[in-house]
């Protein structure tokens, strides 16, 4: 029921370290310290967040040159070594208790995992994940023939094969019909890299063998977009028709993911190509990535890598996930607090001129000096922009409103005290987000206790309408019309605003509003409003979309039945794994973003060394793969903690999809939180398969 750690703290100096005047932090989540279990003489205190500190205890002392443990325990179990505290940094104090030094350790040793058989008891019944049970799980493989796999990931509608190749090689040209000149320019570009020559580009559709023709047909539009036909021949070479160009795209991937593995690891002149036919089109309309960058950032570069590789598997929604209580990511011109103050973690003991650490990102609040740090400017976020719409890709920003909240808050205050001290009280108050004599009591899924907006204020509004102003600039700077923003809208915590003394007056002035649970169903509207002025769909996770009933369950907000609203629906455990479809039935167009399946973050298997979260389960290529959209009843074999489960008896109660609302699942998306990714090689290793 809990796990334990300690910590071995060695005086090498020549002074003794005594009962005051220092403090150690350090990050580490979960669900705090059992207090009676701490060891060594100090006490360990909860600050926010994942941060804590250990202060020293009045029999505390250190000598030169010794040693001394100090351990702990915390409820719920630790499987992960990146579960371990991280960023550990020593805090001084002069005599009056004011901030003297703060200096990262020199040497900080995570010590390896206990064995395998004590983190994994026999008696758990869980498999240890050694070098045996992995040979176990892949015998249950054989490699397929390559008449079986397909040729392409992924399948195509229609394929048919003519039973002859084809050779690409030195001379080969690429035609383009009307408008797409910008995909054949990215098709020579491909083939240059892997042909070792750049193929001559030209008007028209003239066709014949060594050649590649770019066609539009406005009949395919019909079906979708994103339609397209790929006929390889080996007289008539290879063309592509579609019916936008989209399409064409698409149909220059499945090209390109045709040539062989090797090609790509070493340009071949000559490539030969099975002769085929392939008619494809798209079995949802919306197929996506949500990428973190809030937690711990990742910059312009791994964002435009990811995008390409997306193209590549034929997805076209990045939803970028900018904002949360640990950063603010994208520079907004009109409010620069936003990334001066909210973009940086370090130590601090006001939050005022940057965030505390969180995730181990350390004491320091320079970007470059770990993964806590940094931000995309607006330049930056044009040529983003600019990138996904030449790989088809629409990037959906989020701003994350009213919990998740905690960097804004912490922005806009900085803000309201440097206008005050100006002396200007109304442009102080313009954007402040919180009301300062709310004594409510609540924490985060995070442990945060500070990152819920007062949504009983104004001011609030007239702030995210400034941040999705600046947004649509952006987009419209980068020729682009913005078309979609996601709001955020979970895990506002239990407890928000019940002691404010605003929301208690505002909602004697509304009682409509039934009680501080449905404050953010209120929010919502708030939201919903000013985006549809601005003709954008509100997108959010799936409390956007539902509100409290008279029992205190959640339900399905008719009153958003109607509207533009786009729920992606993350929570599939236990009694909420029908949630989609509960949604779904009720007329929601609806985003499946099941954790089970789709959170990339997710430990790829229970193995100590294996980083990743597990709350939610495991998920590996084939927990992807074995999902089944339309009856993910079919494809839930097992509950988050591994154990078998029985169809039969556990989905009794729960609500299958209608076939009349087949139409409303609009699209998947995979997850990938940033807790755990530190830096892009680590962030490609959580995105693509192994």
């Amino acid at each position: 029921g809990y796990s334990r750690a300690v910590f071995t703290l060695e005086n090498t100096g020549k002074q003794s370290l005594g009962n005051s005047g220092w403090a150690i932090y350090f990050s580490q989540m979960g669900q705090g310290v059992i207090e009676e279990s701490v060891t060594g003489q100090v006490r360990i205190e909860h600050v926010n967040g994942d941060l804590v500190r250990i202060v020293p205890g009045q029999d505390f002392t250190l000598e030169a040159g010794e040693r001394v443990e100090i351990a702990y325990n915390k409820p719920m179990r630790v499987l992960k070594e990146n579960e371990a505290p991280l960023g550990p940094y020593v805090v001084r104090y002069d005599p009056e208790g004011k901030l003297a030094a703060v200096q990262e350790f020199q040497e900080y040793v995570i010590k390896s995992f206990p064995a395998l058989d004590q983190v994994f008891p026999e008696a758990s019944g869980i498999p240890l994940p050694d070098a045996g049970w992995v040979f176990e799980q892949n015998r249950q493989h054989a490699l397929l023939k390559p008449d079986e796999t397909g040729l392409l990931i992924p399948s195509p509608f229609e394929l048919i094969e003519y039973g002859q190749n084809l050779v690409l090689e030195e001379g080969l040209q690429i035609h383009y019909g009307e408008g797409l000149n910008r995909e054949a320019e990215l098709l020579a570009a491909s083939l240059g890299q892997l042909m070792g020559f750049n193929p001559e580009i030209k008007g028209g559709s003239k066709g014949g063998a060594n050649s590649i023709s770019l066609v539009l047909n406005k009949a395919l539009k019909k079906g979708s977009e994103e339609a397209y036909q790929l006929d390889l021949h080996p007289e008539q070479g290879i063309r592509i028709e579609s019916g936008s160009r989209t399409g064409s795209y698409y149909g220059i991937q499945s090209l390109l993911a045709m040539f062989p593995a090797d090609v790509w690891a070493e340009p071949q002149a000559s490539i030969q190509l099975e002769a085929v036919r392939l008619i494809d089109k798209p079995a949802f309309a919306y197929r996506g990535i949500m990428l973190d960058i809030a937690r711990n950032f990742n910059d312009a570069e791994a964002i435009k890598k990811l995008i390409r590789i997306m193209g590549f598997y034929k997805l076209n929604k990045l939803h970028l996930h900018i904002t949360d209580d640990e950063a603010w990511r994208l520079e907004i011109p009109s409010l620069p607090e936003l990334t001066e103050i909210g973009s940086l973690r370090g130590h601090t003991e006001t939050n005022k001129d940057h965030l505390a650490p969180s995730y181990g990102s350390g004491s320091v609040p320079e970007p470059g000096s770990g993964y806590g740090s940094g931000y995309i400017s607006r330049k930056a976020f044009i040529e983003i922009l600019k990138h996904a719409a030449d790989h088809h890709v629409e990037v959906i920003p989020e701003i994350n409103f009213p919990g998740h909240a905690r960097a804004a808050i912490y922005a806009m205050e900085s803000r309201y005290d440097r206008l005050m001290a100006e002396g200007k009280q109304a442009e102080a108050e313009e954007y402040r987000l919180i009301d300062p004599e709310d004594q409510s009591l609540y924490n985060s899924a995070q442990n945060f206790n500070d990152n819920v907006v007062s949504v009983c204020l104004e001011a609030p509004y007239r702030f995210y309408a400034r941040v999705v102003d600046d947004i649509m600039d952006m987009y419209e700077e980068a020729g682009l019309t913005m078309q979609v923003m996601h709001a955020g809208g979970d895990e506002v915590p239990a407890g928000s605003w019940t002691q404010s003394k605003v929301c208690e007056g505002f909602m004697e002035e509304h009682p409509e509003i039934s009680g501080t649970d449905n404050l953010q169903a209120y929010c919502e509207a708030r939201l919903y409003d000013i985006l549809a002025e601005r003709n954008l769909v509100m997108a959010g996770w799936e409390e956007i979309a539902m509100k409290k009933n008279e029992k205190g369950l959640w339900v399905p907000n008719p009153e958003f039945l109607d509207k533009q609203m786009l729920p992606y629906v993350w929570n599939n455990l236990e009694s909420n794994l029908d949630l989609g479809n509960r949604l779904a039935n009720a007329g929601f167009p609806v985003i499946l973003c099941n954790a089970s399946n789709l959170y990339f973050d997710f430990g790829y298997n229970h193995h100590p060394a294996e980083p990743g979260h597990y709350w939610g389960g495991l998920v590996n290529t084939r927990r992807v793969y074995e999902f089944i959209p339309l009856d993910f009843f079919k494809s839930t074999t097992r509950d988050r903690y591994w154990e078998p489960v029985d169809t039969e008896t556990a989905f009794r109660g729960q609500e299958k999809l209608k076939p009349e609302a087949y139409e409303h699942i609009v699209g998947l998306q995979g997850q990938l939180w940033s807790e755990f990714i530190k830096g892009g090689e680590m962030l490609e290793y959580f995105y693509m398969p192994k």
